[in-house]
């Protein structure tokens, strides 16, 4: 048996205290990021500085650079023990062009301090939010996302966080990113958080891309600055 599992290309490892049940059948199935993996080589270019908020087990930034030639991807994720794992996988498939952040990323320019990330199994479900139950919780450090993305020089921002994208965007200075990915968890912010969000960022100068966008998988596009 086989010591990784492999999805589209990339190389996953087979560890069942990251890789639950669940998980596995999802990856097996090829249904893990399904509508994402679909998505993104409609739009990202080889030159793309990528910013990905959510990470999870470091798929998507591994599908980036070793499948679409992206050379500069940097991960942040909330939960420690996989940033950890994305390292692992980054390895795994012979890339170094993957910085990993154990952080939560946020709106606000003067954030300073920490917050309390509630981790459930499967990871997937680990949120900012304390409910549902939860089988540990972690203190990460936060940062402002624009400050983030001016050091990183990021054009393209890849959002899977759980339902903190609600207020992730209100007033938020994107830089110089022309991209934004988002999948929107219906479930956990309801129709007037979504409309929050894309209130937001048509706010902000960006469009919906219907081209693209697929499911709970949306792109937005900047078509100039206000």
């Amino acid at each position: 048996m086989s010591d990784h599992l492999d999805l589209h290309g990339v190389l996953i490892p087979d560890d069942p205290a990251i890789i639950a049940p669940q998980v596995k059948r999802s990856i097996v199935a090829g249904r893990y990021e399904k509508d994402e993996m679909n998505g993104l080589p409609k739009f990202i270019d080889p030159a793309d500085r990528v910013v990905e908020l959510g990470a999870g087990i470091g798929f998507i930034s591994s599908f980036l650079m070793k499948k679409l030639g992206v050379q500069q991807v940097t991960c942040i994720e909330a939960n420690p023990t996989l940033c950890a794992f994305i390292k692992r996988v980054h390895g795994a498939n012979d890339l170094a062009g993957g910085e990993v952040m154990n952080a939560v990323a946020s709106a606000d320019p003067q954030i300073d301090g920490t917050a309390t990330f509630y981790i459930r199994d499967p990871f997937w479900s680990s949120s900012l939010d304390a409910k549902p139950d939860f089988v540990s919780q972690a203190q990460v450090s936060q940062l402002p996302l624009t400050r983030v993305l001016r050091d990183t020089d990021a054009n393209v921002l890849i959002v899977d966080i759980e339902g903190g994208e609600k207020a992730l965007f209100d007033g938020l200075d994107l830089a110089n990113v022309q991209k934004v990915y988002l999948e929107v968890h219906t479930r956990k912010i309801g129709l007037r958080g979504i409309k929050a969000c894309f209130d937001c960022l048509s706010d902000l100068g960006f469009v919906y891309d219907q081209r693209v966008s697929r499911g709970g998988s949306v792109l937005f596009r900047r078509i100039g600055r206000r």
